[in-house]
C-alpha cells in the first residue's frame, strides 16, 4: 500500500513545481526573491575526453572507444530554505567500434567485444532541495546517491553515462557524531541509458563516529522490484560497517546479509570485506584486502550487490559486475594487495587481485567452484590544472582453471586501456 502512494510522487512532481512557483508569484515580494535566489546561482560544467581499448580472449574483435562526456548543470541560490539542481547529461563518440546492450538487446557492433557506453542524452540530475535545522536536507527528484564506499549504493560515475536515482531522499545531522540518511526510490536510471521502475527501494544508513580513528555504519536496504515471482530480485538487505584512519594507518570491516522481501525467495547471500592499509610516507603506501560474496548454496541464492559501483571492486576488469543483480553463481572470494602512493606530483597505483569461486551452486546445478584466475591493475594520474586533470589505467586478467566441478571457468583473458582527461568547473 504505502508503495503505491510513494509511486505517486513522480507524475505529480511537475504539477507541485509549477504550485509553488505561482504561489511564490502571487507576491511581488516573492517574485523579486525568486528571481535574486535565481540571479545568485552558480553553473557546472565537466568535459570529459575518453578512450578505451578492450581485448577478450574469446571470438569476438577488440573494441574500442572514442568518446566525449558532457555535463552542463546550474544550481539556484537558496529562497525560503529551497534550492534547486539541474544537470544535462550527452555522452558522444568520435568511435564506437564496440557492442553494448540496450533495452535488453545487443547493439552496436557485434563481432566486437562489450563497452558499456552506449552514446545518447538524458537528464542526468533535477531536484529541489529543502534545507532545514539539524543540518536536514530534504530533496525530491532525480539524484546521485552514494553511500559509504559505494559497495552497494552508488552512481558508477566510472562509466560514461553513470547512474542516478529518481528518489526522495532525507539527510541529517542531530548531532555532532550521528550522521543519518533515508530514501525512498522508485526508478534507477542505468548506465545503459536505460530506466528501471521498481516499486521501491527504501535505504536507511546510519553512521556513528565512536572515536577519532572509528565510525560504525549500520544499514537496511529493501529492494522491491516489479516482478512478482519467486524469483524475483526483491530482497532486505542488512548489514554493518567499521572504518577509519589514524596515523598513516586506513581500514575497513564490513559484514552484511540478505533476507527473503517482498516476492523474493530462498534469499540467503552473505558478504564480508576486509581491508587495511600504511601510508608510510606521500610516495610510497601498502595495502591488503580480502571480501567473499556468496554464489548459490544449495538453496541460498548468490548475494546481489544492489545498484553499487561494481567497477571500484574485484577488479577493474570487471570480470564479476554479475555480482549487481545477484547472478554470480559461484560467487567470488578476493585476495589482493596493492601499493600506491605519489612521485613527483603523480599518482600511481598498483594492485593484484586473486579470484576464486566461493560456493559450489546445488545438485541441480552445479557452479564453477575453482580458481577463476589473476588480475594486475595499474593507474597512473595527474592534475595539471586546478580544473584539469588526465588519467591512464590499465587492467590484465589472467584466467586460471579451465574447467572445476564438470563447469567451464566463466571468465577469460580479458586486456582492458583507458585514457582520460577531465575537465570540472
Amino acid at each position: 500500500m504505502f508503495s503505491d502512494r510513494f509511486r505517486l510522487f513522480r507524475p505529480r512532481l511537475p504539477s507541485a513545481l509549477v504550485l509553488l512557483g505561482a504561489l511564490l508569484l502571487a507576491s511581488p515580494a516573492g517574485a523579486q526573491s525568486l528571481l535574486q535566489a535565481l540571479r545568485q546561482g552558480s553553473p557546472t560544467l565537466q568535459l570529459l575526453p575518453a578512450f578505451e581499448y578492450k581485448s577478450v580472449d574469446d571470438a569476438t574483435h577488440p573494441a574500442r572507444q572514442l568518446g566525449l562526456r558532457s555535463r552542463v548543470g546550474y544550481r539556484s541560490g537558496e529562497f525560503a530554505g529551497f534550492q534547486a539542481y539541474l544537470q544535462l547529461h550527452n555522452v558522444s563518440h568520435a568511435e564506437e567500434a564496440f557492442r553494448f546492450v540496450q533495452d535488453g538487446r545487443v547493439r552496436g557492433e557485434r563481432d566486437r567485444d562489450l563497452i558499456a557506453d552506449p552514446d545518447g542524452s538524458r537528464v542526468q540530475q533535477a531536484y529541489l532541495d529543502y534545507l532545514a535545522p539539524a543540518q536536514t536536507r530534504l530533496r525530491l527528484g532525480r539524484q546521485e546517491i552514494v553511500l559509504d564506499d559505494a559497495r552497494l549504493i552508488g552512481n558508477v560515475d566510472w562509466r560514461l553515462n553513470g547512474q542516478s536515482f529518481d528518489a526522495l531522499s532525507l539527510t541529517s545531522q542531530p548531532l555532532a557524531d550521528l550522521s543519518l540518511f533515508a530514501a525512498a526510490i522508485n526508478q534507477v536510471n542505468t548506465i545503459t541509458l536505460d530506466r528501471l521502475d521498481l516499486d521501491h527501494l527504501y535505504l536507511f544508513n546510519a553512521r556513528y563516529r565512536l572515536a577519532s580513528f572509528a565510525s560504525l555504519t549500520g544499514y537496511l536496504y529493501l529492494l522491491d522490484s516489479e516482478d512478482r515471482r519467486a524469483s524475483a530480485r526483491d530482497s532486505a538487505t542488512w548489514g554493518v560497517r567499521l572504518a577509519g584512519q589514524q596515523a598513516g594507518w586506513s581500514y575497513a570491516v564490513d559484514l552484511a546479509r540478505q533476507d527473503d522481501y517482498a516476492d523474493g525467495d530462498n534469499q540467503g547471500g552473505r558478504f564480508c570485506s576486509l581491508y587495511a592499509r600504511y601510508q608510510f610516507a606521500p610516495l610510497f603506501g601498502l595495502g591488503a584486502g580480502y571480501s567473499r560474496i556468496s554464489g548459490q548454496d544449495g538453496s541460498d541464492r548468490p548475494f546481489d550487490t544492489l545498484f553499487s559501483t561494481a567497477h571500484k571492486f574485484n577488479g577493474w576488469a570487471d570480470l564479476f559486475l554479475a555480482t549487481n543483480g545477484g547472478s554470480l553463481w559461484g560467487g567470488l572470494e578476493d585476495a589482493f594487495v596493492e601499493a600506491g602512493g605519489k612521485l613527483l606530483g603523480n599518482g600511481w597505483l598498483v594492485r593484484y587481485h586473486r579470484f576464486e569461486a566461493s560456493d559450489s551452486g546445488n545438485a541441480g546445478r552445479p557452479a564453477f567452484d575453482g580458481g577463476y584466475g589473476d588480475e594486475i591493475d595499474i593507474q597512473l594520474d595527474r592534475p595539471l590544472t586546478d580544473n584539469l586533470s588526465v588519467l591512464a589505467k590499465y587492467a590484465f586478467y589472467n584466467a586460471r582453471d579451465k574447467r572445476a566441478n564438470g563447469v567451464a571457468n566463466p571468465t577469460a583473458d580479458t586486456e582492458i586501456f583507458w585514457l582520460r582527461l577531465n575537465w570540472q568547473y
